[in-house]
């Protein structure tokens, strides 16, 4: 699962930012090409659900 990180926070599953690192808040994506498109849209970067839960 990946997700998307914008300017200090993550979005949102309703497509605002949030701080909020819980994975069921966060808009997840499934595949790392699909959190990409996304995130060239809008301007953000992906990252790896694994690496925010364990921080």
């Amino acid at each position: 699962m990946y997700v998307v990180k914008v300017f200090h926070g993550y979005i949102a599953k309703d497509g605002r930012r949030t701080r909020d690192k819980t994975p069921t808040n966060l808009l997840l994506f499934s595949t790392k090409k699909e959190s990409e498109n996304f995130a060239d849209r809008i301007g953000g970067r992906v990252k790896k659900l694994e690496e925010i839960t364990k921080a």
